[in-house]
């Protein structure tokens, strides 16, 4: 997926800043509401100068351009069709940084938000702050928000070289112990076999909001916070009381 990454900061830095085309109004069902996707291909959420910052950081010539570019339309027809991830949720265990266990159930009674990130994935690392202000709006007693802790997006590459990706549990851990430095928000982390990440369909900077009775009612390739934002907010207004 790190193809994926490239071929975005390339294309994007292109095309407008604004929101992509999605639409925010959720679908209303018996089992409550459902929104829809947001599977953009392209680094819309973020400006000319943003996208700029992010493509200094790595090489993007590395590779191959004709098996860069068959491996990136390969890996984006894949999540975007929905292979790779088929969403439901998958509850798991992970340890964060500090060695404390959370537990992604089915059903806890609380909305969660949970993005992918690493060290080594710029969009990720821009996110952070925005996501860190999100958590700061919501009542924890009703919203979690956190990061797994992913595969490294580009190890050892230009501003990264010091980050080889990790060989065992315990660089993981280092690298996820950097990335929590910089954030408020808990950082759970993945093992290296990538088992979470696998599951979620394999993108390195997607987020998905779970609703109160544990069922995945957003998914994105793109950690949009704003996006977030909205989904949360609709929630919590259908949970409300009648009459309140």
């Amino acid at each position: 997926m790190r193809i994926v990454l490239v071929i975005g900061l390339i294309l994007s830095s292109l095309l407008s800043s604004a929101q992509s085309g999605w639409n925010p109004e959720p679908h209303k069902t018996d089992e409550g509401l459902t929104f829809r996707d947001d599977l953009d291909f392209y680094l819309n959420i973020y400006t000319k100068k943003e996208i700029k910052k992010m493509r200094q950081q790595v090489n993007v010539w590395k590779m191959s351009w004709d098996k860069m570019l068959r491996q990136a339309i390969s890996d984006v027809r894949a999540y975007s069709e929905g292979n790779l991830n088929d969403g439901r949720t998958h509850p798991f265990t992970l340890n964060d940084t500090e060695g404390k266990s959370h537990t992604l159930t089915t059903d806890s009674g609380k909305v969660r938000a949970f993005m992918f990130a690493s060290i080594t994935n710029p969009p990720s690392r821009m996110q952070i702050p925005r996501w860190d202000k999100l958590m700061e709006k919501y009542d924890t007693t009703q919203v979690e928000i956190f990061i797994v802790y992913g595969r490294e997006l580009h190890p050892g590459d230009n501003k990264f070289r010091d980050y080889p990706q990790p060989k065992t549990e315990a660089e993981k851990l280092a690298y996820a112990q950097q990335l929590a430095a910089t954030t408020d928000l808990p950082v759970l982390v993945d093992g290296l076999d990538d088992k979470v990440l696998l599951q979620y369909g394999q993108v390195p900077n997607a987020c998905y909001v779970i609703d109160r009775s544990g069922r995945m009612v957003f998914r994105g390739t793109w950690a949009d916070s704003r996006k977030v934002e909205m989904v949360i907010d609709q929630l919590q207004e259908y949970y409300k009381p009648k009459g309140s």
